[in-house]
């Protein structure tokens, strides 16, 4: 309660106490105090209000608050502000929602009027609004025509942005239209088995220009454009379908080389397998023969042992017949010098016969093992050595060419 109230109050309650209708004047004051209160309240309310429409009209003065703009939309913009705030406490009178909507009411008024004017003006001119155009084309082309009209920027743009919303929808129309009869026109051409990827619009259009898809367009511009893309279409199938034989020939011929060269990869190796085999063939006939060799090797050295056993053998024989010549010879009373020369002939007899074995082991070694040569060489120096140790015990029997008792020589 303000200071003013308080003071009206005290004094209506002072005057009822020197009235001599006390009832009547408290009711009296009482009522005058609802009053004023209420009248107060309606004030402060009301200049709410109006601080909240002098927002709005700075808004649509500033371009925010158009004939286009929804409540939601605004109210997220105002709802921190004072004056929103003040109008949604009040308990009283217009909301926020009922300022706006009266206000707008009156902006689409406004922009009604406008874009009337703005239609009748694009009609008398007979102008056709592009979607291609821009908000100062649209400026200039109407400029003259609605003359000393006044209409504000904002409903200006607005109208503006309608009328392009409106001929981008006409467009899209049209150009559903024109597809749907394009199409229909393009399968007419697809059932005509005269018209190839060589057809002329010239020679093919006696073929068409009775049909009902050429006399729905209506064009023969249209039409022909239409052929010609159809054509071209056809131009690039046959381009394509030449472009994925010749793909698939260089295709077969790659598959063909790389089975070539497979072929004859696996052709190398097994040539190398077999030069392979060969050398491994090889080898194992040199190993053979090596061992060939090592055995008739060891067949020699039996051989040669058999042969120094045959020859001691020998020897013994030899022995038992010069004792029997000597006893021979003692009996005859042969004379010395015979003896001793049938004894030279015998001893030449047997090395003679001894070298001639020797020469045949020589001959038979080195056919058969070169690598043992210095094996060969080794028992023939022992067998040799063998050999001179036989004669020196013959000729320790007859050492000087002395005789016997009996006339032996000894």
């Amino acid at each position: 309660m303000s200071s003013t109230q308080t003071y009206y109050l005290c004094r209506l309650v002072a005057f009822s106490f020197m009235s001599s209708r006390a009832s009547m004047n408290l009711l009296l004051i009482v009522t005058n105090f609802v009053y004023i209160i209420k009248e107060q309240l309606r004030r402060a309310e009301r200049k709410n209000r109006d601080a909240f429409r002098k927002m709005m009209e700075d808004h649509i003065a500033a371009g925010t608050l158009t004939a286009k703009t929804h409540w939601r939309d605004y109210c997220q913009k105002v709802k921190d502000s004072e004056p929103y705030e003040a109008v949604a406490s009040n308990t009283s009178g217009s909301t926020p929602k009922d300022l706006f909507e009266d206000a707008v009411e009156e902006l689409e008024k406004q922009y009604d009027e406008d874009k009337a004017q703005i239609k009748d003006a694009l009609k008398l001119e007979k102008i056709t609004v592009s979607s291609t155009w821009t908000f100062e084309d649209f400026k200039s082309s109407i400029k003259e025509s609605i003359g000393s009209y006044s209409i504000s920027d904002i409903n200006l743009q607005l109208v503006y942005e309608d009328l392009i919303d409106r001929a981008k929808e006409k467009e899209e129309k049209e150009a559903k239209k024109r597809k749907r009869l394009a199409k229909d026109f393009t399968d007419k051409l697809s059932t005509i088995k005269e018209i190839d990827a060589s057809s002329s619009w010239e020679v093919c259009k006696q073929l068409v220009e009775d049909s009902s898809e050429y006399r729905s367009i209506g064009e023969e511009s249209s039409c022909m454009e239409i052929f010609d893309e159809y054509v071209t279409r056809l131009q690039e199938k046959a381009k394509e379908k030449e472009r994925k034989r010749e793909e698939d020939k260089v295709k077969k011929e790659r598959e063909r080389e790389e089975k070539d060269k497979k072929k004859d990869k696996e052709r190398r190796e097994k040539e190398r397998e077999k030069e392979k085999e060969k050398e491994r063939d090889k080898d194992r006939e040199r190993e053979r023969e090596k061992e060939k060799g090592k055995d008739h090797t060891r067949k020699d050295e039996v051989d040669s042992d058999d042969m120094d056993v045959e020859e001691s053998h020998g020897h013994k024989d030899d022995k038992r017949r010069e004792k029997d010549k000597e006893r021979k010879h003692r009996k005859r009373h042969q004379s010395t010098n015979d003896d001793l020369s049938s004894d030279k002939d015998d001893k030449e007899d047997v090395k003679k016969s001894r070298r001639h074995g020797s020469d045949r082991k020589k001959s038979r070694k080195h056919a058969y093992s070169p690598e043992s040569d210095g094996e060969s060489r080794h028992k023939r120096h022992r067998r040799d050595h063998r050999d001179g140790s036989r004669r020196n015990d013959g000729n320790e029997e007859l050492e000087d060419g002395e005789l016997g008792e009996d006339g032996e020589i000894q």
